[in-house]
């Protein structure tokens, strides 16, 4: 099935009255999968159980997150790259004391391998 989208007006801003309207589209998500319904294909795919795909998600849950929680970047061979992205909570000026303490996660941001990617095209996207 192919990824089901809706077009929406772009909101008009004070520079741009007049001009001829905008669009843009947005993602209708079909539903989600869960990470037992991930755990039976994964077992289905290969020889682990479920128990050890469990596991294994578990392990790789810990160690993405302690390799994200220094600062670096994980990648997944043909899935992608995740990295932290920060950001201040306020102004910071050169002269502002304990600048680090104006800095929290924002999110994690993941980029998808190539590999990835191609399988979209398979499904018509």
């Amino acid at each position: 099935m192919a990824i089901l989208f809706d077009w929406y007006e772009n909101p008009k801003t004070k520079d741009k009255q007049g001009e001829e309207l905008t669009l843009h589209l947005r993602i209708r998500l079909n539903g989600s999968t869960s990470t037992a319904q991930l755990r039976r294909f994964i077992q289905e795919y290969c020889s682990l159980t479920e128990t050890d795909v469990s596991a294994m998600l578990d392990a790789l849950s810990h160690f993405m997150g302690r390799g994200l929680g220094e600062g670096r970047q994980v990648h997944l061979d043909g899935i992608g790259y995740f990295r932290p992205t920060l950001v201040c909570t306020g102004p910071v000026k050169v002269d502002t004391k304990r600048k680090s303490t104006k800095v929290k996660l924002k999110s994690i941001t993941f980029r998808p391998d190539i590999e990835l990617r191609i399988q979209f095209v398979s499904f018509g996207v």
